[in-house]
């Protein structure tokens, strides 16, 4: 039987960031030049001539080696060292096929990229190993805005959502009328969650959830708070390789003791992979926006989610289950990967209900992942871990 080592979290100053901290006033410079010149460079990347494509791929291999050949980077073989868990899996994956792969090291400090050598030639990639001639994105599938536009007009299931500019908030309320109750605010770049304000039943909670998300983000996602799980498929060339459902912590309440008793009743009976709850600014906002504090008691019966952020890194639950899942989703989600047309890429989906027909309830497909993070199916409280990895060398075959 195979094991895998544990993913880890990162302790972080700001609330919001959860377990993967920012530099925020970076973040939202960077927020601006990506979203105003993302879609140009794709565009001209799209229709270069394949010289010119292939000259951008030369550009890490140049890169790197002439910083080797300087001392400025070296290029280490200790796996112990891999950046992420995303890393470590397919360095593991590598190993077992007799596959060199060495990590960038940069200033003494290592990186998310790596060195392999395949068929003679060094490949240089950052955490996963797609082949040049797959790594163009026809359009950002990381921009939610972008995404769900392009997913509605072929009617892929999403959330309805508007787009709301930090710079400019003219149509506040405008907005805020059109959606039913309740809502959620996000960056429209950005990942793990970040900065993400969910359940918003008031304007001056929606109010409160703009000035957060905006502090990371110059342009915002106004959406449609679906209710379900949140899952993760995962497709690798057009494949559907791993289907995860991650849950909150939840509560339930005894007619008895308050939140933070429950709390803390639940954090020590939890499993000793599940970390405990993190009680932060954020976690009191969450409850609040529910109509709670942490002194009151919760009547017999009544659940009550504690966070937007699933798994067990924070209190929850975490299952790979496709083997369970409704094959009625898969045909829709391999619609979604000939869509975005990329070799690896998964999709956060909200699904009340996964083991049931698609078109038995409300779901949608929130974002995309054009480097996702393998490693939840790999570390999953239940369920069997899929070698996803595998799948990812077997197309350098």
């Amino acid at each position: 039987m195979e094991t895998f080592s544990e993913p880890y979290s990162k302790k972080s100053s700001c609330p919001y960031c959860g377990d993967a901290p920012i530099n925020h006033t970076l973040y939202f410079l960077g927020s601006i030049v990506t979203i105003a010149l993302d879609s140009q460079a794709i565009k001209i990347i799209k229709y270069a001539p394949s010289f010119v494509k292939n000259f951008v791929d030369f550009i890490p291999s140049f890169l790197f080696e002439t910083l080797s050949f300087f001392k400025l980077v070296k290029f280490s073989s200790d796996i112990d060292k891999a950046y992420t868990f995303r890393s470590r899996i397919i360095w593991e994956e590598a190993k077992k096929r007799g596959i060199i792969m060495e990590q960038i090291i940069f200033f003494s400090k290592p990186l998310d990229f790596y060195r392999t050598k395949l068929k003679g030639k060094n490949i240089y990639f950052e955490s996963i190993p797609i082949k040049p001639e797959f790594s163009y994105m026809n359009n950002n599938w990381d921009d939610k805005v972008v995404l769900k536009q392009e997913f509605f007009k072929k009617n892929i299931p999403v959330p309805v959502c508007f787009e709301l500019s930090f710079l400019g908030l003219k149509n506040t309320e405008k907005i805020f009328s059109k959606l039913k109750k309740p809502i959620i605010v996000k960056p429209r770049i950005g990942s793990r969650g970040r900065h993400t304000i969910t359940n918003i039943n008031t304007l001056r909670q929606f109010r409160e959830g703009i000035k957060i998300a905006g502090q990371i983000s110059s342009h915002l996602v106004v959406e449609e708070h679906l209710e379900g799980s949140v899952c993760r498929a995962t497709l690798v060339n057009g494949v559907l390789a791993g289907f995860y459902r991650g849950n909150p912590p939840t509560l339930i309440g005894d007619g008895k003791k308050t939140i933070q008793e429950l709390i803390e009743a639940k954090d020590k009976k939890r499993h000793s992979r599940v970390e405990p709850i993190h009680v932060s600014q954020e976690l009191h906002d969450h409850i609040l926006r529910s109509g709670f504090i942490f002194t009151d008691i919760l009547s017999k019966g009544f659940s009550l989610s504690l966070s937007h952020r699933i798994g067990r890194l924070f209190g929850g639950t975490t299952k790979e289950m496709i083997d369970e899942l409704h094959p009625s989703f898969i045909p829709i989600l391999k619609q979604a990967t000939k869509i975005v047309d990329l070799p690896v890429v998964g999709f956060d989906c909200i699904i009340p209900d996964p083991t049931k027909d698609a078109n038995s309830q409300k779901w949608g497909i929130i974002e995309c992942n054009s480097l996702p993070f393998i490693d939840l199916h790999y570390y999953a409280l239940e369920g069997k871990p899929r070698n996803i990895a595998g799948m990812i060398w077997d197309m350098w075959s």
